[in-house]
């Protein structure tokens, strides 16, 4: 009886693990409805108008449902730059990215500080240069973007197996502590607290995010160049991949 109930026990903490390891799934529905913006402050569409052009890219009618992106260089090479903070917890909120397959195995990078653009209402640049590869990214700052490391951007070479230059996400963290995910599943209740906008057919982003409830969406607003969606074939393969993986594994503990 005492191994049937031990057995029970353990059979249950891996029934446990496998509930709460969850495939992230993009769940993202666009577009979603833009709130007011406040007095004294830039609208959404006016900062989508100072990057893309006036009028070429909408605020309310051309959101992406994308939530997941890739290298669009060679060189696996990306610059992210912060447009504009439009918040009261500007000096401490961050924004970076995220790379896994299931919700318990994420590995996330931070790549602007708070107060990364300076004075609030302003429309600045802060910039980083990434290098991405397998297992592996660097963040670099300096004169030729402008931005201090450190305080501005988290400059570093970064080690993880997670790390995949063909598949990544992008994060928000407001002054509060709360994070705000590309995927919606991700976040706490599912809300949407960020919005994408691709620049035409070009490689170029933008990423607009939400720190409270009122849904104007430019708390923070970031451009991310040299990106694209993943094709849903890259993805599969990726599957196949990770499955095979998984499969090899199994073998060598029957072996073993």
């Amino acid at each position: 009886m005492k191994f049937k109930t031990v057995a029970a026990i353990v059979a249950g903490m891996f029934l446990s693990a496998a509930v709460h390891a969850v495939p992230i799934v993009n769940t993202n529905v666009r577009p979603v409805v833009l709130g007011a913006t406040p007095a004294g402050e830039q609208s959404l569409q006016t900062v989508l108008n100072s990057v893309f052009g006036t009028g070429a890219v909408s605020a309310a009618n051309n959101q992406s449902a994308a939530g997941l992106w890739g290298s669009a260089t060679g060189s696996a090479t990306t610059i992210p730059a912060l447009i504009i903070e439009q918040t009261g917890g500007a000096a401490s909120q961050k924004f970076g990215m995220w790379f896994g397959t299931d919700t318990s195995s994420i590995y996330t990078v931070d790549l602007f500080f708070g107060g990364a653009v300076g004075a609030p209402n302003t429309l600045q640049q802060s910039a980083v240069g990434i290098g991405i590869g397998d297992g592996q990214m660097i963040i670099s700052a300096g004169p030729t973007f402008q931005s201090a490391c450190g305080t501005q951007v988290n400059c570093g070479l970064f080690s993880n197996a997670l790390i995949n230059p063909d598949s990544f996400g992008f994060y928000f963290v407001t002054g509060a502590g709360k994070i705000a995910y590309s995927i919606d599943s991700m976040n706490q209740g599912g809300v949407t607290d960020f919005l994408a906008f691709q620049g035409g057919t070009s490689t170029n982003w933008i990423f607009a995010f939400e720190d409270g409830t009122d849904n104007d969406f430019q708390d923070m607003v970031v451009k991310v160049e040299s990106i694209q969606v993943p094709e849903p074939g890259s993805l599969a393969l990726l599957g196949l991949a990770l499955a095979g993986a998984a499969a090899a594994s199994r073998r060598k503990q029957k072996q073993a």
